[in-house]
């Protein structure tokens, strides 16, 4: 996979929205799946819409395809605010994938279950596609894989479960492979995208819509690939605790 630097995007009709917009519009009513993209600060904001909903005492399963999860963004929300980090890290739950069949698997087979034995309805996904660009893996296998992980997703939203997709915007070789983020484009609720306007600030777009806690065991989580966080508070600055190194393989 050879990634380049887009020369520029396709003009599409937009419309502004604001931070809080996009929170509210994802957290209720619950059900829905969007994918926000573009400049990688979408992964500081997918972070920060996480972090509200886990002050709100909301519980979260994240599956990450591009390494791209930060427990010191949301540690620093918390301290922010004078609410302990471990409250927030205790809550969140996080599943890393380093291939396309990963990624599958815990998605399609592991993330519903996760959420049900967390009692969470909110899951995010980071890079879905980053791994399904390696062209080590045949694009029709990929494109099936592609069609089972929009299917597990579409279930998963029927049973009121809102899924916030996150990637960066990719423009691959070879070309025929860029047809995959069309796929899920248009497989989705809605399609935010974020942009740096004139002076840099970065301006996000909606693009296009269509219209009790439960306590768990390490166990459970190892059982279903996700680990609980623990507070960075003691780690050096740009490391990950330990337990959110992704539990590699099927369990």
């Amino acid at each position: 996979m050879t990634p380049e630097v887009p020369d520029s995007i396709s003009p599409v009709t937009t419309s502004a929205i604001s931070f809080t917009g996009l929170a509210n519009r994802f957290t209720k009513p619950p059900g829905k799946l969007y994918l926000l993209y573009g400049d990688p600060l979408v992964f500081r904001l997918s972070l920060a819409l996480a972090s509200q909903a886990l002050a709100s005492d909301m519980s979260i399963a994240v599956v990450d395809g591009c390494n791209r999860f930060d427990a010191h963004s949301i540690a620093r929300f918390a301290r922010q605010r004078s609410i302990d980090p471990d409250v927030l890290l205790n809550r969140i739950f996080v599943s890393r994938g380093f291939t396309c069949y990963q990624m599958e698997a815990a998605i399609t087979s592991r993330l519903f279950p996760m959420l049900e034995c967390i009692d969470s309805r909110v899951a995010l996904i980071f890079g879905l596609l980053d791994t399904f660009y390696d062209e080590q893996a045949p694009l029709r296998e990929t494109t099936h894989m592609l069609d089972r992980i929009i299917a597990a997703l579409r279930s998963m939203k029927s049973r009121g479960i809102s899924i916030l997709l996150a990637c960066k915007h990719w423009n691959v070789i070879p070309k025929e492979r860029n047809n995959l983020f069309t796929t899920l484009k248009t497989n989705v609720d809605s399609v935010y995208r974020l942009e740096p306007d004139e002076q840099s600030k970065p301006q996000l777009f909606l693009e296009s819509a269509v219209a009790a806690r439960k306590s768990i065991s390490a166990i459970g989580l190892l059982k279903y690939g996700f680990e609980k966080m623990n507070s960075p508070r003691s780690l050096p600055k740009g490391s990950l605790p330990r337990s959110g190194h992704f539990v590699a393989g099927p369990l």
